[in-house]
């Protein structure tokens, strides 16, 4: 479940705020769900919420970063996933029994957010993968997210998903990025702000970060600057010269079969280069799917 480094696209998951917004109705109406954010904790979690489609607002009213995660653990309880999962986060296998995921928002100290998403039957625990030291301010040009991971610090509990509309779909949207092992299929326009991601899978967990390249960079420009940029050895700058992109949406995580609909601020621009990638590694573990299996894809929106 290896997160974007640095050196990649920046603090992608501690630095983007996820808003999901309301689409159009498909007839499914969405279990509302709220829940409070502490450093660290969860507040006012439900024992159990239906399957289906859910729409949460998070409020975040820690001073650090926190996500809503969901990981399925079959028969396994609290202690064992605690064992096993901290690894995945540093690509790491993912532990036999971690079926379905489910990541639809991360919201900034002091915010809230809103997202809808759909959610399968089962047990699961509910966890904050970020990472950020709330007693600690960083330094002007450091990283929020550094430090342990929250789910370490005991931002981890179990809820259970019980029966519900289990082929329940996304509101409609402007827009579709639609995942699958190992690509992506961009279905976007100019001026499209709410967007479904959807994981066909078969097998493994994806997620599209979001980002632009400077005006006038064409697709393939876009391709040759990333392809440079995935090369480069871990600490060492991006290459020179390079036309580097600027983060600036996150669908959120989700295994397949699963989806989240998410907010594109200001809306795609007609002819901006954009690129979608995936940076989780496989259930087996090892590099992320954009260095393994040059799981991106570029275009330039008419």
């Amino acid at each position: 479940m290896t997160k974007p480094t640095p050196v990649v696209l920046g603090a992608l998951l501690s630095a983007v705020l996820l808003v999901g917004a309301c689409g159009g109705d498909t007839g499914d109406e969405p279990f509302a769900l709220g829940i409070q954010t502490i450093d660290y904790a969860f507040q006012n979690v439900p024992a159990e919420i239906p399957a289906g489609l859910v729409e949460i607002t998070l409020d975040n009213l820690g001073a650090v970063s926190h996500e809503f995660a969901l990981v399925e653990i079959g028969d396994a309880d609290l202690d064992q996933f605690m064992t096993d999962f901290p690894p995945v986060l540093e690509g790491g296998p993912f532990p036999d029994y971690a079926d379905a995921v489910m990541v639809p928002i991360e919201v900034v100290d002091g915010e809230s957010g809103t997202s809808t998403f759909t959610v399968n039957e089962g047990s699961y625990v509910l966890f904050c993968a970020l990472a950020g030291d709330a007693s600690v301010t960083p330094a002007e040009g450091e990283e929020e997210g550094t430090g342990a991971p929250h789910l370490t610090l005991g931002m981890a509990q179990t809820i259970v998903v019980g029966p519900g509309k289990a082929d329940a779909a996304l509101p409609e949207a402007d827009g579709t990025v639609t995942a699958s092992d190992y690509a992506f299929a961009a279905d976007v326009s100019a001026g499209d702000t709410v967007i479904n991601f959807i994981n066909k899978g078969p097998d493994q967990v994806h997620f599209a970060a979001v980002s632009v390249f400077p005006e006038g960079t064409t697709a393939e420009d876009g391709e040759a600057a990333f392809a440079a940029l995935l090369a480069a050895p871990p600490d060492a700058p991006p290459p020179e010269g390079a036309s580097l992109p600027e983060d600036v949406a996150f669908s959120g995580i989700a295994s397949d079969g699963l989806g989240i609909q998410f907010e594109m601020p200001g809306g795609f621009e007609s002819g901006r280069t954009y690129i979608f990638a995936c940076f989780i590694s496989d259930r087996a573990g090892g590099p992320p799917h954009a260095i393994a299996y040059q799981m991106y894809e570029v275009i330039t929106v008419p």
